[in-house]
């Protein structure tokens, strides 16, 4: 079984979603700082970043269709609101962090009005010139 794990390890890249990094802890200080209330990190948006994470790994692209309609996926949500940022080929969460407050569409996700929960994820593919694709889903 550890041989089968280090397999898919190997042929799917690495993995994380919600690892030592605060993610909810840094969209937060910089919601804060933009008078918006924090949001905390939750299971079932780490697991559709994750998802959409691994779809755009997996297809070398960089694209919210990648896993499918982001509207489709956040169905099950049944949210008011939902956004997604997604981006790749940065391995530290404070470089992706800084590329999104630095894009207005971004921003304006990261800022979303009533947002209360957030997911981020990441999967490394070595064999991707991007190495490191990010995605992260917020809802009220």
């Amino acid at each position: 079984m550890k041989l089968l794990v280090l397999a898919l390890t190997f042929l799917l890249g690495s993995v994380a979603a919600a690892s030592a990094v605060d993610y909810a802890g840094s969209i937060s200080a910089y919601r804060r700082a933009n008078r918006m209330p924090a949001v905390k990190l939750d299971a079932k948006l780490n697991a559709m970043a994750l998802r959409q994470a691994q779809a755009m790994s997996a297809t070398g692209s960089v694209s919210h269709s990648a896993g499918g309609s982001f509207f489709t996926r956040i169905a099950p949500l049944k949210k008011q609101r939902a956004a997604e940022n997604i981006g790749a080929g940065f391995i530290a969460f404070a470089e992706m962090l800084k590329q999104w407050e630095n894009s207005a569409g971004h921003r304006e996700n990261l800022l979303m009005p009533g947002a209360k929960r957030v997911g981020v994820a990441y999967v490394d593919n070595p064999k991707s010139p991007y190495r490191r694709f990010w995605a992260m889903v917020i809802t009220d």
